[in-house]
């Protein structure tokens, strides 16, 4: 999805607080595994269908039925302010690939998510919404598609899923810590 070699290794993080913040691959393997929590929707696979860890510093999980996918990725880079500079660019390609596979529907920074954050919904063929969120040399990613009988609200659903991950005590702390 991303392409890893774009990713530092390490977790040196910056001066004070960030420096708190320094998660490692064993963090984003660990954080890539919340199974999706959707309320209101059927159940998901307990199990992911497929995970990625191209170089350890980017872990993804998926999980997948006949009405709908979730993926979620953790990236860890070497330092906050690379993890900040990606996020220009991590959200313009999940855009471009929301203008491949369908309309966009929203597209916005939003608040009361990590460091920074920002959202994106897509029509077309089901609905699909995805998250992208900081937190420190962390970057996140949940993605949800519903293709087929799901309940309407999508984002609420999906928003519910990205802030358990979020707000679980620590899921979002270096070390699981």
């Amino acid at each position: 999805m991303v392409v890893a070699a774009t990713l530092v290794g390490g977790c040196s993080g910056g001066e004070g607080q960030e420096q708190k913040r320094a998660f490692s691959a064993a963090d984003a393997k660990r954080i890539a595994s919340a199974r999706p929590a959707t309320p209101g929707w059927p159940p998901w696979p307990q199990d992911p269908i497929g995970t990625s860890a191209p170089d350890g510093s980017e872990v993804g999980n998926k999980w997948k039925d006949d009405d709908k996918l979730a993926n979620l990725v953790a990236q860890v880079w070497g330092s906050v302010a690379k993890a900040h500079e990606w996020m220009p660019d991590f959200n313009a390609f999940s855009r471009k690939w929301g203008e491949q596979t369908g309309f966009i529907t929203r597209d916005e920074a939003i608040d009361g998510l990590g460091d920074e954050a920002w959202v994106l919904w897509v029509g077309g063929s089901g609905t699909q919404v995805t998250y992208h969120w900081r937190r420190g040399n962390l970057v996140l990613e949940a993605h949800v598609h519903c293709y087929g009988d799901c309940p309407s609200d999508v984002d609420a659903a999906t928003r519910a899923w990205v802030d358990a991950i979020d707000e679980e005590p620590g899921m979002l702390a270096p070390d699981g810590s």
